[in-house]
């Protein structure tokens, strides 16, 4: 209970986006270290679908621990005749994407920090 009054809900789901997106940048930098691997197939990681799911249930009071990011495997392309399916230019943006994204969950976070701080400083008046 002490815990979820000082964390609250947007906290969790600040870190659960925050691990998911640098799972996304684990997945993506492995897609770009196999761009000559012949037959590799890119993957990426799937979670702002679930994670505004999550957040509905959640403003409903019925939010669950059970989400969790998953990594899906594209298969069914392929750009190359090697059967590689990874476009070095589409990976790229895809990971300058995921920084900012990161980036500004790191600020909303920051954010929630700072206000806890103010709330505990505030206290010792």
């Amino acid at each position: 209970m002490i815990s979820k009054a000082i964390f609250p809900e947007v906290v969790k789901f600040l870190e659960r986006g925050l691990n998911a997106s640098s799972l996304r940048n684990t997945v993506l930098a492995d897609n770009l270290a196999n761009v000559d691997t012949p037959g590799f197939k890119r993957s990426d990681v799937s979670f702002e679908g679930l994670l505004a799911e999550e957040s509905r249930r959640s403003s409903n009071g019925s939010a669950g621990d059970g989400w969790q990011p998953k990594v899906v495997t594209d298969s069914t392309t392929s750009t190359r005749q090697d059967g590689n399916n990874v476009d070095v230019d589409a990976e790229m943006t895809k990971l300058a994407e995921n920084t900012i994204y990161y980036d500004a969950l790191v600020k909303q976070i920051s954010s929630q920090f700072a206000l806890l701080r103010s709330a505990i400083t505030e206290g010792r008046r």
